[in-house]
């Protein structure tokens, strides 16, 4: 679902890495806004799609068959499922979804999500609307389904954060976290501070893949309260959504602010946060000028950083030095690795 820089990069990276990976993929159907789609129960050439699609052409020259129910997604994953039933029953379809972010419902990566699991298939996605608006009932319909809805990409890209709670720290409590995870609104900020403008920094990183196709999304803030949203939802038995995050974006700060703070030793970051009280989860993404000893102050450029609070382990930090589109397809391989093993029988859903 979605054919843009982060599905193609997948394609590239499977291809790169199949020597190494503990699986085979084939990519059986593509659907795409602005290109059309493609199905073939035998594999398409996904290769061949990737230089259609970048070049600005249509996927016409791949397609075998007509999807018409619903929108272009779901009638893909009606058709792809009627196509490879066997391979459904096998549970060894796979949805990746990676659509472009929608703040208001998380549709259609929502709606996609849930229609494969209706259909036999596990579900991943990069898109971080899934688990931000629908994390509980997803997981939820995922279980009874006996399907993976994994969403590593989703936060940090492919460095494991979901996976490192969900698989290496087994009954662990996460009683709140505090984080720079928007790559984009920390570039600027760090941008700001060597003489950049705000506009240029972000055109660099439309220009890198790195920024939302609307940058607004990063630069009010709303990119970082749909992760902040899913980290609450999936690691804190949460159920919020992005509207529910308290939420200052950077859109109002200068290279004056930024020079300022840095004269009373200071630095500027969109911080990420949220705790776990008597009285609920709050959630909150703001500018906060931090103290230099603060961890979260070193943390340049295109690099992000999550810190943890754990019972009864106290604070575990991941830090990912900078982000890219290679980053983001890798959380998909990892997802997809990870329901490789189960259907090995090495892991259970």
């Amino acid at each position: 679902m979605g054919f843009g820089h982060v599905g193609r990069r997948l394609v590239s990276l499977l291809d790169e890495m199949a020597a190494t990976l503990p699986f085979t993929a084939d990519v059986v159907g593509i659907a795409t806004q602005r290109h059309g789609l493609a199905i073939d129960a035998r594999g398409l050439d996904a290769a061949r799609a990737a230089r259609l699609v970048a070049d600005g052409h249509s996927l016409g020259a791949l397609h075998t068959g007509q999807a018409t129910e619903g929108d272009a997604g779901i009638g893909l994953l009606t058709e792809v499922a009627r196509r490879c039933t066997d391979d459904a029953a096998r549970g060894h379809l796979v949805c990746v979804e990676s659509t472009v972010l929608d703040i208001t419902r998380g549709e259609p990566a929502r709606a996609h999500v849930s229609a494969a699991l209706q259909h036999g298939m596990h579900a991943v996605t990069v898109n971080k609307g899934p688990a931000a608006f629908a994390a509980r009932a997803l997981l939820a319909q995922a279980r009874q389904a006996g399907r993976w809805f994994l969403h590593e990409g989703a936060v940090m890209d492919g460095i494991p954060v979901f996976n490192l709670v969900r698989e290496t720290l087994p009954g662990v409590r996460v009683d709140g976290f505090r984080g720079v995870i928007n790559t984009t609104t920390n570039f600027v900020l760090s941008a700001l501070g060597t003489g950049q403008s705000f506009a240029d920094a972000v055109a660099e990183m439309q220009a890198r893949g790195i920024a939302e196709a609307d940058p607004s999304l990063d630069i009010d803030g709303w990119d970082a309260a749909a992760k902040t949203a899913a980290l609450v939802n999936v690691l804190m038995d949460g159920d919020i959504t992005p509207q529910q995050v308290a939420r200052t974006g950077i859109a109002h700060l200068t290279a004056g602010d930024v020079r300022r703070a840095a004269d009373e030793g200071r630095r500027l970051r969109l911080v990420a946060s949220a705790e776990r009280t008597a009285s609920g989860i709050t959630a909150c993404v703001q500018p906060m000028a931090l103290a230099s000893d603060d961890p979260l102050a070193g943390v340049d450029d295109t690099d992000n950083a999550l810190y943890l609070a754990l019972h009864p382990l106290g604070d575990l930090g991941i830090v990912q030095r900078s982000g890219t589109l290679t980053h983001t397809a890798y959380a998909v391989i990892s997802d997809l690795a990870t329901i490789a093993r189960s259907l090995s029988g090495k892991e259970s859903a």
